[in-house]
C-alpha cells in the first residue's frame, strides 16, 4: 500500500499490464510513468528513480479483520469476487511466477511465504515457518529496536517499534498463547499483537509505530533482494 501524494503531486494509478520479475508495474494518469510495485519507486517516464512511500498494512483473513474493526467498509463491484480465490491452484503447485525465478536461492522453499523489511542495503526477511513457531519475535533492524508479530489462525504478520516514550520494550506471548496478544516484561501490560495496541496495564492505550512491510513469496523478495539476509531461530540473519 502506498501514499499517492508523491512529490507535492496527488497521483491516480491503473495497472500497465506489464511485469518485472513477476511483479505488477503501475502506471500514473497525470505522467504516464511506470512504477514497480515491489521496488516502490519509479521505473520509466518522468518519475523513473522518484520513491514511493509505502503507508503500513497487514495481509490478514476477512473474519479477523471485521472482528477487529466491525465497522469496515467493503468495494463491492458486484461480481462475487469475495467467494472464492482463483489462484488456490497456484499457490498449491511449484511455479515461481509467471515467468520464473531470475534468482535461484535454496534458503527458503520458492513458495515460503516470508514477510521483508528494506531500509537502503538493510534487508531481511522472516519466514512464515519462523515467526509461526515463535509468535513474538523481539529483534532489531536498522539500528531500532523492533517486534515481528504473528497469528496463526489469521496468518497475519505485522512489524512494530517497540520503544515508546523513551522506553524500550521486550515482549512475549500473551497468556492465551494464541498469538493475538503479548505482554511485555517492563510494565506488564497487555498488547494486541494485530494493532500494537495495549489493552490494558500501566501503558492502556498506548501504541506501537508500525513499520511498513511487505509479505512476499520467497522466489520473488531473493530476486529483487538477492542480498537479502533470512532471519535463523536463534541465531545470526544468514546472508
Amino acid at each position: 500500500m502506498f501514499a499517492r501524494s508523491i512529490e507535492g503531486r496527488e497521483l491516480t494509478f491503473g495497472v500497465s499490464g506489464k511485469l518485472i520479475m513477476n511483479a505488477v508495474v503501475l502506471y500514473d494518469h497525470q505522467t504516464e510513468s511506470l512504477w514497480s510495485q515491489f521496488l516502490a519507486e519509479g521505473v520509466q517516464g518522468p518519475m523513473t528513480g522518484v520513491r514511493m512511500e509505502m503507508v503500513p498494512s497487514q495481509l490478514t483473513t476477512w473474519g479477523a479483520w471485521t472482528a477487529q474493526h466491525p465497522d469496515t467498509l467493503l468495494l463491492d463491484r458486484g461480481f462475487s469476487l469475495f467467494r472464492a480465490d482463483r489462484y488456490e491452484g497456484y499457490y498449491a503447485s511449484g511455479r515461481a511466477g509467471i515467468l520464473g525465478e531470475r534468482n535461484r536461492d535454496d534458503r527458503l522453499p520458492t513458495k515460503e511465504l516470508v514477510v521483508g523489511l528494506r531500509h537502503g542495503n538493510d534487508v531481511i526477511a522472516y519466514a512464515y515457518r519462523d515467526l509461526a513457531d515463535a509468535l513474538v519475535l523481539n529483534e532489531a533492524y536498522d539500528g531500532e529496536p523492533i517486534v515481528v508479530t504473528f497469528d496463526p489462525d489469521s496468518q497475519a504478520a505485522a512489524v512494530f517499534e517497540r520503544t515508546v516514550d523513551g522506553l524500550t520494550l521486550t515482549f512475549k506471548q500473551g497468556e492465551r498463547g494464541d498469538g493475538t496478544t503479548m505482554r511485555d516484561a517492563q510494565t506488564g501490560s497487555l498488547w494486541s499483537t494485530a494493532q500494537g495496541v495495549a489493552l490494558d496495564g500501566p501503558l492502556e492505550g498506548a501504541a506501537l509505530a508500525q513499520l511498513p512491510s511487505f509479505v512476499s513469496f520467497w522466489f520473488s523478495w531473493s530476486d529483487f533482494y538477492p542480498q537479502t539476509a533470512v532471519y535463523q531461530p536463534g541465531g545470526t540473519p544468514q546472508a
